[in-house]
């Protein structure tokens, strides 16, 4: 009987150790990573307001090879930030963050698809890129795109018109799938249609969302019903557990997407706008999204609210209107919501500050970690709030930097 009691205890010990919550869903994701045991030790160690600097992230590419005629380095150090392009998406069901979008014009431009996986530490690449939107439109062009069904796509089924993804990218846990509002300008379009005899008017005219599905390794575009939002690139987009969907912010304009119907609804207008390239987070406990932006040359910085108290969304309200705030940009700066924390965190990749505010005082406070700075020094990062670790990761080359808010009790 003290047998069976202590294998319980060993292996209860080694399951709190991990991190991580709901192991048995955990082991059937693909492919199985083990854990960093020592890595997890020093993740467990964290106490309030500490830093940690994980070496040694590994890379799983298999079937990348030199795709783009070695414009990247991509085997060695995963997909890196790119323009536009930093934002990743948790995925609770599988423990791991997604990331996907395009740099801007070079070194190159994929419709690549990666997960991370903190417990050990290594990039998966799930979506082999089909096609490098970069470079003169030609012969490449015509053997590699098509028209499906309305949409501009790789034959093998990838988007055939990449763009970045600003704040627009969230991951929908009931339906298991990555949302990315995938708007881009319309350059290169003609060109690209033209080489393959197509025409704009042979394109979907509805919002331009792709989904994809980490478990299948599929891109999958997302034909909806009208209404629908405008085509514009900068949104968000956020997914909200009690609203069954994902807000859409642009302006004033907000939407809701049910990727399982397929179908949009327009929500109540705000009497204020946000600002293209605008932070958003949602905090499920005070069931409030929460979006940032920082100061430009004609508007000081500002936070807004908008709460979902009342079972829909109330419309959003400026909450802080300048002082001393972030920077605040969906190209320089990561903001995601630390549930145990109960904090909005922001991290600046340019001065590597760590912010963080807190809605009921309605006050952003720059923080002095305790440990390592961030050891990053001209890469592009890329970063996400691990819930099942609680910590912030900000990843770079080769080196992860872990920041712990608050402890879990």
């Amino acid at each position: 009987m003290l047998r069976v009691i202590h294998v319980i205890l060993v292996l209860s010990l080694a399951v709190c150790a991990s991190g991580v919550s709901g192991e048995a869903d955990v082991k059937k994701v693909e492919p199985a990573l083990q854990p960093d045991q020592a890595l997890l030790a020093k993740l467990a160690a964290l106490g309030d307001n500490s830093s940690v600097v994980l070496e040694g992230t590994k890379v799983i590419s298999e079937g990348l090879g030199d795709f783009a005629k070695g414009w990247h380095n991509m085997a060695k150090t995963g997909p890196a930030g790119r323009d536009y392009t930093i934002k990743m998406a948790w995925m609770a069901d599988r423990q791991r963050a997604f990331f996907c979008g395009a740099n801007h014009q070079s070194p190159h431009r994929f419709n690549d698809a990666w997960e991370y996986d903190l417990a050990a530490n290594t990039w998966v690449l799930l979506y082999v890129p089909d096609y490098n939107d970069c470079g003169k439109v030609g012969d490449y062009d015509k053997q590699t795109l098509e028209i499906k069904d309305g949409w501009l796509r790789t034959k093998k089924g990838g988007p055939g018109h990449p763009a970045h993804t600003w704040w627009g990218l969230t991951y929908n846990p009931e339906t298991k799938s990555v949302l990315w509002f995938c708007a881009w300008p319309s350059y290169r379009l003609k060109e690209k249609l033209e080489a393959i005899g197509a025409k704009p008017e042979d394109l979907y005219k509805g919002p331009p969302v792709w989904t994809f599905l980490p478990a299948e390794r599929k891109w999958e575009p997302l034909p909806t019903a009208q209404p629908w939002p405008r085509s514009v690139f900068g949104a968000s987009l956020e997914y909200v557990p009690e609203l069954k969907g994902a807000v859409w912010q642009y302006g004033g304009e907000s939407w809701l997407l049910d990727d399982a119907k397929k179908s949009w609804k327009q929500l109540p207008a705000s009497k204020t706008g946000l600002p293209i390239e605008t932070l958003v987070c949602y905090d499920p406990g005070r069931k409030l999204l929460i979006a940032q932006r920082g100061a430009s040359e004609k508007t000081p910085a500002k936070t807004w609210h908008c709460s979902l108290a009342g079972g829909a969304p109330a419309g959003w309200e400026v909450a802080v209107d300048g002082g001393e705030q972030p920077i605040g940009h969906d190209a320089r700066s990561l903001m995601y919501f630390d549930p145990v924390g109960k904090v909005a965190l922001q991290y600046e990749c340019g001065d590597k500050a760590m912010w963080a505010y807190d809605s009921d005082a309605k006050k952003w406070t720059k923080l002095a970690p305790q440990g390592p700075p961030p050891p990053f020094e001209k890469e592009r990062v890329v970063g996400y709030l691990d819930p099942a670790r609680n910590v912030f990761a900000v990843i770079g080359y080769g080196k992860v930097w872990c920041y712990r808010y608050k402890k879990a009790s």
